[in-house]
């Protein structure tokens, strides 16, 4: 199952008070914000005060740290990343919402685990699979 950009949006509950966003609509606006190129600050917005991103590489603590993390990310991005990327699957169990996705050939595999809790990200592990071309 692949979802579009416009797919993820229709069922992401923007705009929806925080108290009742479910896992699922956080998860689907925090995608929605970054495909759209909202920019830092919005995808930044999703998460906790004390939230922690891991990744194979260390661990980013914190709403100011996990903004540099996705400025790298960003930046590492293949060309038309944005275009090409491709929701696998969104899987939720209550606070717990597990996606993969793809960006082509590039980034054949990525997946996300994400834990949500008060309408924001508390804990996210990424981890992904980049091509040979890469």
């Amino acid at each position: 199952m692949q979802a579009t950009l416009s797919e993820t949006m229709g069922r992401a509950g923007v705009g929806m008070p925080s108290g009742l966003r479910t896992t699922e609509s956080v998860v689907r606006n925090h995608l929605a914000t970054f495909l759209e190129q909202k920019g830092i600050p919005a995808i930044v917005a999703d998460y906790g005060a004390d939230a922690r991103l891991h990744t194979a590489a260390r661990v980013y603590a914190g709403p100011a740290e996990i903004a540099d993390f996705f400025a790298g990310f960003i930046a590492s991005l293949p060309p038309n990343g944005y275009e090409r990327f491709a929701l696998g699957s969104l899987r939720v169990d209550g606070e717990l919402a597990f996606i993969t996705w793809s960006i082509g050939d590039d980034v054949p595999l990525g997946t996300d685990t994400f834990v949500v809790r008060d309408g924001r990200i508390v804990a996210q592990t990424v981890a992904m699979h980049q091509g040979a071309s890469r």
